[in-house]
């Protein structure tokens, strides 16, 4: 009984954590299992990822499991078309639709007690230097919680690097129509149809749409987060339906 218990139920310390740093390597070299560099080359070693798309790939599915914590080392990680790990999955990243080009839905933790953790390294420290997250080519969004339940956002700074605004009349739009679009990306974080989320030392600012477009909530919990000069709006629950 207890074998299937532990088969049907597996324990929290199932959980893994994985990391992410600039100096990380693709899966095919790391395992993402170690907060270390990764060797010139070689197959399977104990290193780091080197960008969150290897996690959460455009399209899914994700390489870690729910109540797995993703740890993103300090740095700038480029979320959209053109960066590592978009090439994986063509059917998501394709020059024809830049804006779905984005990071998979983190996965949801088994309980709220043991979340899905995606935080930047200092998330436990004070969090002095959050990596940043930066949207590009017309992203949709930049983290997705997408049906996500049972998580924590900690640590991050998440915005693009353009001062356009989707949808402006007059000299600020953004370029929607054709490609390149810019370093711009719609919103900083999606979510619907979520419950028993965290969000945590965020700075959510400079999106070219909203900051926050999120709908359908349950016991969400924001602690320390600034959202602040998105385009049109900081939060937005008025999604689609």
């Amino acid at each position: 009984l207890a074998l299937i218990a532990s088969l049907l139920f597996p324990f929290p310390s199932d959980a893994a954590t994985f990391y992410v740093r600039t100096d990380g390597g693709p899966p095919e070299r790391c395992s993402g299992l170690a907060d270390a560099a990764a060797p010139p080359s070689g197959t399977g070693l104990p290193c780091a990822w080197d960008h969150p798309f290897r996690a959460l790939p455009p399209g899914g599915p994700a390489r870690i499991a729910g109540g797995d914590t993703l740890q993103i080392g300090p740095g700038s990680y480029r979320i959209g078309f053109g960066a590592p790990g978009a090439d994986t999955n063509p059917g998501a990243c394709d020059e024809e639709w830049t804006w779905d080009c984005t990071l998979a839905p983190l996965p949801s933790g088994p309980d709220a007690a043991h979340p899905t953790r995606l935080v930047g390294a200092g998330a436990l420290t004070g969090c002095g230097s959050p990596p940043e997250l930066w949207g590009t080519e017309r992203a949709n969004q930049v983290v997705d919680l997408s049906g996500t339940s049972n998580a924590e956002v900690a640590c991050l700074e998440v915005t693009d690097r353009s001062g356009c605004v989707e949808g402006h009349t007059g000299s600020l739009a953004c370029i929607r129509d054709t490609y390149p679009h810019g370093h711009w990306a719609a919103n900083g974080i999606f979510a619907r149809d979520s419950t028993n989320v965290t969000l945590r030392d965020l700075n959510v600012h400079g999106l070219a749409s909203r900051g926050i477009l999120a709908g359908r909530l349950t016991d969400w919990t924001l602690e320390r987060v600034r959202i602040a000069g998105n385009g049109s709006a900081g939060w937005d629950g008025d999604i689609d339906g």
